[in-house]
């Protein structure tokens, strides 16, 4: 068993660094669509592996709680700002939904469990990771249930925050893990980059059309 969490450890690691990279070049390339698309394509298969990884650490190894508030985090706004891009201004759908529904149920039974059970954590660095959740995923359940027709040409603007946020959640459990003694400083910073790019590129792209 030890052995399959090391390979399982050493495999979350390894592809979580290089999304980290390969996020940077798709950002290079974003004047770029086709060098953009294969790299974005790159990014979200590194992803996939992080967060599969992370819920085989989570379920059969205990891992850290904050670890599982980034993998729902990362995984969600990743797929969700996939679909952004593929859907454009078409109406998301009920699966689409329903997955959105489950993901905010799950974290916040998972939230409430680890307040109840105590322990070692830092409820203002899960707390505001929840919140990220909650806001990206009200935000896609309000547009499915109301309001698509006012905010269906705001699919880049999603686009870019949410594969932002995905990328701040792998950086945050990067620098959390790398740089222990600085928490939760080292898991706060990163999210605050990754804002102000948010804001950055939003406005350059909003400018430019």
């Amino acid at each position: 068993m030890q052995m399959l969490h090391t390979l399982n450890l050493f495999t979350h690691v390894g592809f979580g660094t290089l999304a980290l990279g390969i996020g940077l070049i798709t950002l290079f390339y974003q004047n770029q669509p086709k060098h953009h698309i294969r790299y974005g394509r790159y990014f979200l298969y590194c992803l996939s592996i992080v967060v599969g990884t992370a819920a085989i650490g989570i379920v059969f190894f205990r891992s850290n709680p904050f670890l599982l508030m980034l993998t729902l985090l990362g995984g969600y706004v990743g797929y969700s700002g996939y679909r952004a891009v593929q859907l454009r201004e078409r109406k998301r759908t009920l699966p689409d939904s329903l997955l959105t529904i489950g993901v905010l149920v799950a974290g916040g039974l998972y939230a409430r469990s680890m307040q109840l059970a105590g322990g070692n954590w830092s409820p203002t660095v899960v707390y505001s990771t929840l919140s990220a959740l909650g806001l990206v995923g009200g935000y896609d359940l309000l547009k499915y249930v109301w309001l698509h027709e006012r905010l269906k040409t705001w699919w880049l603007y999603e686009h870019i925050y949410k594969m932002l946020s995905a990328y701040s959640a792998i950086l945050s459990a990067f620098a959390g893990t790398v740089l222990p003694n600085y928490k939760p400083y080292s898991q706060i910073l990163p999210s605050v980059l990754c804002v102000s790019a948010i804001i950055y590129f939003i406005w350059q792209r909003a400018r430019n059309r």
